[in-house]
C-alpha cells in the first residue's frame, strides 16, 4: 500500500515562495522539481517543517506520501505515541504521523490516493477528492485525530468512506465503537468504526494463512 495526499488548490501559489518554503509536495512540484525523493516541507501550521517523501511520478506527481507498506519489514502494531509522531524510514516503509497529517491537511483542500498491489503484481487505486485529519480540531490529539474523507473514485472499490468521522484507535487507546479494541483484536491501528472495512495498518500477511473475519465485503 501507498497513501498519498495532494493539495488541490496550489495553482495560485507564488512559485518563488513555494520554492523556498514548500508546504507540501505539490508546492515542491510547482517550484520545478520533478524527481521522486525526500524533501523538507513547511505546512502553514507547522513552520518548523519536517521531511517527507514526494512522489513525482504517479498521476501527474506532487503527492506527499503519508504511509507506505511494501515488504513487511516495519512493525505497524504500535502504540499511540508512535502513530502520533510517526515511524519507519521515509524512503521505505513508514507512517508519517497523525500530528503531521493534521498539520498538512487541517486547512482543507487535499485529496487522498491509495495505491495497492498484490503479490501477483495486480494493481488498483482509490481516490478520495476530500481528505483531512482533525480538520476542525483545536486540540487534535485530545479529539482523536478524526478522519474526514469523501467523494470516491478509482478501480479498487471504496472501503474507507464508512470510516469517515471516526477517531484513531491504537492498541493502547481505544476510540472505536466496538465493545472490543479493534486495534488490539486486528493487530493494527486505524480509524476503526465497528470494526473495519479497511485496515491498512493491519498485519502484513503473504501467502496462505489461517485467519478469521467478522465482516467480508
Amino acid at each position: 500500500f501507498v497513501l498519498f495526499v495532494f493539495e488541490k488548490s496550489n495553482q495560485s501559489l507564488s512559485l518563488s515562495f513555494s520554492a523556498v518554503r514548500p508546504r507540501d509536495c505539490s508546492d515542491v512540484l510547482a517550484s520545478g522539481i520533478s524527481q521522486d525523493g525526500v524533501y523538507s516541507v513547511f505546512p502553514t501550521h507547522d513552520p518548523d517543517g519536517f521531511m517527507v517523501y514526494c512522489d513525482m511520478s504517479t498521476d501527474g506527481g506532487g503527492w506527499t506520501v503519508i504511509q507506505r507498506r511494501e515488504d513487511g519489514s516495519v512493525n505497524f502494531f504500535r502504540d499511540w505515541q508512535a502513530y502520533r509522531d510517526g515511524f519507519g524510514r521515509t524512503t521505505g516503509e513508514h507512517w508519517l504521523g497523525l500530528q503531521r497529517m493534521y498539520s498538512l491537511t487541517r486547512s482543507g483542500g487535499y485529496e487522498l490516493r491509495i495505491d495497492m498491489a498484490d503479490f501477483d503484481n495486480a494493481t488498483a487505486f482509490a481516490l478520495y477528492w476530500d481528505f483531512s485529519v482533525g480538520r476542525d480540531s483545536v486540540n487534535p490529539e485530545a479529539d482523536g485525530y478524526p478522519l474526514d474523507v469523501d467523494q470516491y473514485s478509482g478501480t479498487a472499490g471504496d472501503s474507507l468512506l464508512k470510516h469517515s468521522g471516526m477517531q484513531f484507535t491504537t492498541k493502547d487507546r481505544d476510540q472505536d465503537q466496538s465493545e472490543n479494541n479493534c486495534a488490539a483484536y486486528y493487530q493494527g491501528a486505524w480509524w476503526y468504526r465497528n470494526c473495519h472495512t479497511s485496515n491498512l495498518n493491519g498485519q502484513y500477511l503473504r501467502g496462505g494463512h489461517a485467519s478469521y473475519v467478522i465482516n467480508l465485503y
